[in-house]
């Protein structure tokens, strides 16, 4: 199966329900080198606006806080979030966290795109 959107190609993707208000942690390519993503919720009362924080933890690690996030309704990224290199290819994210309305419980949909080839050097 291939799955193709605005010229990307769906590579990973899928729905992950968290245990209470836990991380999620995504592990790309199993091979080597593996790639994690790991997924939080994040409370600042110091801040009025939802936002996303993606900081590189280690060289192959990456974390994406979801800082105050709405509860009850699907929010995510407007725009495809460039992460790097995957396979020789351009790595990218699209994703969608829902916190349940009382804050026991949320879910993540994502979809990682790779995009054309760069070059090796």
């Amino acid at each position: 199966m291939k799955i193709t959107s605005g010229g990307f190609e769906a590579v990973y993707y899928g729905r992950v329900f968290a245990y209470g208000m836990n991380p999620i942690e995504i592990v790309l390519s199993e091979e080597n080198d593996p790639l994690t993503f790991v997924f939080c919720i994040e409370r600042d009362p110091e801040r009025d606006e939802f936002t996303t924080d993606i900081r590189l933890v280690r060289y192959n690690e990456v974390r994406i806080a979801c800082v105050n996030f709405p509860r009850g309704k699907p929010t995510g990224n407007q725009d495809m979030i460039h992460l790097g290199v995957l396979h020789n290819r351009k790595l990218s994210l699209r994703y969608e966290v829902t916190i349940n309305s009382d804050a026991t419980s949320w879910a993540l949909t994502f979809t990682f795109f790779s995009g054309e080839g760069v070059a090796q050097q």
